[in-house]
């Protein structure tokens, strides 16, 4: 008897408006399996744009043959009480495990750009699917974020530590790698879990980085805690709450994420938005990258419409001076002043000039942008004691 009838299969769907670029970000997750069934297929290597944890469904990832997928998703879109990020947009990109890197993430961010740039990711996150694999490297993840630079995408990035042989919180303070001399300003180290026997909560930290002003701390204590109990990514199990005063400096010197007690508070703040670079340094925190990256996207956006465009200059060939401030105006209006207002940046300076003050013969603007940052406070020493009168 032949077949006659009508098959019709329903598959959820990407809906939203236009994203918040600030808050796009990419997962990459390894040991992932590909999956094939039908409709839903998931490829590894391959950027799928998900806007809430349902989107997964779509792709045929489930808890049995992409946990670790599951649970960095997960994290990602609720990473903390009462926060659902569901609307952002996270690309999805499953690689393989092993002892090495991986080594294309350039090429696979430029996949994101496909239906257009505002769904360009700023945040990139490396996550462990297995403990043995070598998921990314500081320097190396700095390495693909320059090269991302010169290809129209300002990031930055969270990487997870390695798993470090350790059963005590001193023992993990010492033997933790130190990211402060890697030189990596965009890159943070995350030694986060939330459960003992997994990886670095990387997903999880990066969702709570999204839903944050570009300016803000991820260790801001003003806001609610990240957790009641957070382990060190160590072989044993090593929770935040054990540390002492001197296991919290001893990791927070070597510019790691990790999480600790705010006393008298109740709960787990993460320390601080620390990066893989000396602490000394503007861009040893999350929140001075994210500023950079936001405000170089704002600079090009701005001054991408002047190419081609015909240039009043003077006798001498130089920009015309009314004309350059009108330019100079408008954009501390469009690149400048939206920062100031939300508080991310104190002040700033733009300075235009013509190469060798010679438009004519050059036709190349020298654009300088000077930022005064809101910096976040770091220490405070406090004097108590009784005195006879006041």
């Amino acid at each position: 008897m032949a077949n006659v009838g009508i098959d019709v299969k329903v598959t959820n769907t990407v809906l939203g408006g236009v994203p918040n670029v600030n808050a796009n970000s990419i997962l990459f997750v390894s040991s992932a399996t590909a999956t094939d069934d039908g409709d839903m297929a998931f490829a590894l290597n391959t950027p799928y744009l998900l806007r809430s944890v349902d989107d997964l469904e779509t792709l045929g990832i489930t808890e049995e043959n992409n946990a670790a997928i599951i649970k960095h998703v997960k994290g990602f879109y609720n990473p903390v009480s009462g926060v659902d990020n569901s609307g952002t947009v996270l690309w999805l990109v499953g690689i393989a495990g092993g002892t090495q890197p991986f080594t294309n993430t350039v090429g696979v961010v430029l996949q994101t750009i496909a239906n257009g740039f505002q769904f360009r990711p700023r945040n990139i996150i490396f996550a462990f699917g297995a403990l043995t694999d070598t998921v990314m490297t500081p320097a190396l993840a700095q390495t693909a974020i320059d090269a991302l630079y010169d290809e129209g995408f300002a990031t930055v990035a969270l990487v997870p530590s390695e798993v470090v042989t350790a059963t005590t919180p001193s023992a993990f303070a010492d033997a933790v790698a130190d990211a402060s001399n890697l030189n990596a300003p965009m890159v943070g180290v995350v030694a986060v879990r939330d459960v003992p026997t997994e990886g670095a909560i990387t997903g999880r930290v990066g969702g709570y980085m999204a839903t944050l002003p570009v300016g803000t701390s991820i260790g801001d204590v003003s806001l609610p805690a990240f957790d009641d109990e957070l382990y060190a990514n160590a072989s044993g199990v090593v929770p935040f709450t054990a540390f002492t005063s001197a296991d919290y400096k001893k990791v927070g010197d070597k510019q790691i994420i990790f999480a600790r007690t705010r006393a008298p508070k109740n709960g787990l703040w993460l320390n601080d938005g620390a990066t893989a670079a000396d602490p000394a340094t503007a861009l040893s925190t999350l929140e001075a990258g994210r500023v950079i990256a936001s405000m170089v996207d704002d600079l090009r956006a701005f001054f991408v419409n002047y190419l081609n465009n015909k240039i009043p200059v003077t006798s001498t060939g130089d920009i015309q001076p009314t004309y350059k401030q009108v330019v100079l105006d408008n954009a501390r209006a469009s690149v400048i002043t939206p920062y100031i207002e939300s508080g991310d940046i104190s002040d700033a300076r733009l300075s235009l000039v013509a190469l060798d003050n010679d438009m004519v013969g050059t036709r190349t603007w020298q654009v300088t942008l000077s930022i005064l940052p809101a910096p976040t406070l770091r220490w405070i020493d406090g004097f108590v004691f009784y005195v006879k009168n006041l």
